[in-house]
């Protein structure tokens, strides 16, 4: 590539080029078979990869071993048997994989959210299913047996209530895949033991479909954010709920609301900076 085909910072320049050398439909697919399966030999590929002619699969391991990512070992002399497998650079090719991957199931996959409803009593899940049923797939859970069987699925958004029997929240949101969203539902008059807990919201009982879909839909437009960002939303929605319920005498009384105020200032000013 020459500086005159684009007009391109150099570290982008080198970013280009390496995604020429996968350019190639076959390209990618070879390094993909060797990083889960290698080393492999000629025919094993061929097995592997069942549209590719023997043909194009031999041009596409000359190339990739010419660009440095694959290597070829002759196992056997009589009879001749050869293998391929990833160099150092091609089997760091996964971690560029990984990130595609991620990239991927964020902006091309069209597949509809799915939200594990939980609460003791089946008739509130069954109305929360209801609220949601036009926008999402719902799964529901009734205690901490179902909910962590639910929990193994490819769940987005967990909506379940804070005192569900048999369920230690630290422990359920020790548990949640770090990905998945988490919306706590507690009473009307919430203790600071939930300044503790690391849900990324926490709404007041009972709720209503606009808050259940609100709260839902701000979870989904929010993944992807970093650490930091997740961090300090789930500390304001938790301030938030304290300061609807108490005043504000009662709560500079309680440490645990003045850390939950300093780390916020913390957040705050790293995000600034």
């Amino acid at each position: 590539m020459t500086d005159r085909e684009v007009d391109v910072p150099p570290s982008k320049r080198v970013a280009l080029d390496a995604l020429s050398l996968l350019s190639n439909k076959w390209h990618p697919v070879v390094v993909v078979v060797l990083c889960q399966r290698g080393p492999l030999g000629f025919n094993a590929l061929l097995e592997a990869i069942p549209d590719v002619s023997g043909k194009v699969l031999s041009a596409a391991l000359e190339a990739l071993q010419d660009a440095g990512l694959v290597e070829r070992t002759v196992v056997s002399e009589s009879p001749l048997r050869v293998e391929y497998d990833l160099t150092e650079a091609g089997s760091e090719m996964d971690a560029v994989f990984e990130a595609l991957s991620t990239w991927g199931q964020r902006h091309l996959e069209t597949a509809t959210p799915t939200i594990l409803l939980a609460d003791a009593d089946r008739r509130i899940t069954a109305m929360y299913g209801e609220w949601l049923a036009d926008r999402y797939t719902t799964v529901r859970a009734h205690n901490g047996e179902e909910l962590e069987a639910r929990l193994d699925g490819d769940v987005d958004v967990v909506v379940y209530d804070e005192g569900l029997p048999g369920v230690d929240s630290g422990e359920l949101l020790g548990a949640v895949r770090d990905d998945c969203r988490t919306v706590a539902l507690v009473g009307d008059r919430p203790g600071f033991d939930l300044l503790s807990l690391t849900f990324d919201d926490v709404r007041r009982k009972p709720i209503v479909r606009e808050t259940a879909l609100d709260a839902i839909d701000a979870q989904l437009r929010r993944r992807g954010e970093s650490p930091e960002r997740r961090e300090r939303a789930s500390l304001a929605a938790r301030r938030s709920l304290l300061e609807s319920v108490y005043s504000r005498e009662h709560l500079e009384g309680v440490e645990a609301y003045a850390e939950l105020r300093r780390r916020m200032k913390t957040l705050d000013d790293r995000l600034e900076a």
